[in-house]
């Protein structure tokens, strides 16, 4: 069969259903198109409004989020600047307590005064423990260490009569100020005595 037959044959149908039946079949595709535009355009239109809405919920979901985080954030640096503040107190605190104690132990090594008073030991051993308190709240062992060196001296000083010198106690001190530092976060280098003393 040819493209010519295929043709004649493709007439002959049209020509004997006749004009009406061309007609009939353009409509008909013209009626689809138009309604299947039409359907589309629902669907589309239906689309749009589903993309906006997910839109403006994902919108508000992520604010909500980041509103969140931010909250925890600022909380966390308020408890953290509240935490160094704290311990910044505290080892203010220490120092004060502490070098009383050692004020009183260098005059008696000194051979400026006499053994501490029955109330002066009270006193000593009422701030030590205090002392001890405050710093166990908030430092690190490494203080706490430092500490705990510096307050052995002074016991073994007052208690036992441990002879000792003054650059023993300084060296114990400034280690202990050394390690409040680096806690701290003030300096991480440490300070040495540079005087004659």
């Amino acid at each position: 069969m040819t493209v010519l037959d295929i043709l004649s044959i493709g007439a002959s149908i049209i020509a004997s259903l006749g004009g009406g039946a061309v007609i009939v079949f353009a409509l008909s595709n013209w009626l689809g198109k138009l309604w299947a535009e039409r359907l589309m355009e629902s669907e589309r239109h239906q689309h749009v409004i589903e993309l906006e809405e997910l839109k403006d919920s994902l919108k508000r979901t992520s604010e909500e989020q980041i509103a969140s985080i931010k909250a925890h954030i600022d909380i966390a640096r308020e408890a953290q600047v509240k935490e160094h503040s704290d311990r910044v107190a505290i080892y203010r605190a220490a120092i004060d307590l502490i070098a009383v104690m050692v004020a009183k132990v260098e005059m008696m090594m000194l051979g400026k005064r006499g053994a501490l008073t029955s109330e002066e030991l009270q006193e000593f051993e009422s701030q030590r423990l205090r002392v001890y308190a405050y710093l166990a709240m908030h430092a690190p062992q490494s203080v706490m260490d430092a500490h705990d060196a510096l307050t052995d001296l002074i016991l073994a000083v007052i208690y036992d009569g441990k002879e000792t010198n003054w650059e023993s106690f300084r060296g114990l001190a400034i280690n202990f100020l050394n390690e409040i530092r680096k806690d701290v976060g003030i300096r991480v280098d440490p300070i040495t005595y540079q005087g004659e003393r």
